[in-house]
């Protein structure tokens, strides 16, 4: 069954691959696109809610959500209870760029799934939301 986590990751790679090729040049690549995408989709995210929905260490995310800020893609907003959290935000620079990103992003999602009936695809859903993801 190793093969099967081997082809989720190849196919992982292949669609990171196309898209940083495809937003690079908007000074969106090493995946940078992704935040983006998750910011303009769930303004006002903490820092770590941010760093969780793309699946990357805190440290990472913190680190490229700075850089990010210094571009002119985020803002970062205190939390109005907790002083200590800081939100982001997308700018008007981020928001132009979103649907040309959610359109790319739907059509791989499109592509990759055009082989399977749709009760193929609800079980797909099905079985990859039972995998588990956290460290044992």
């Amino acid at each position: 069954m190793f093969d099967v986590i081997r082809e989720i990751g190849a196919i992982t790679r292949l669609i990171q691959t196309k898209s940083n090729a495809e937003f690079r040049g908007l000074g969106l690549g090493n995946n940078a696109f992704i935040y983006v995408i998750r910011a303009c989709e769930q303004p006002g995210m903490f820092m770590g809610e941010l760093a969780d929905s793309v699946q990357i260490d805190r440290t990472t995310a913190f680190r490229t959500i700075k850089k990010m800020v210094a571009g002119g893609w985020f803002e970062l907003r205190a939390d109005a209870t907790d002083q200590r959290l800081r939100r982001v935000y997308p700018t008007k620079k981020a928001k132009a760029v979103y649907p040309r990103l959610h359109a790319f992003e739907q059509a791989q999602s499109d592509y990759l799934l055009s082989g399977l009936t749709p009760n193929e695809r609800t079980r797909l859903t099905a079985l990859v939301k039972k995998l588990k993801v956290e460290e044992p």
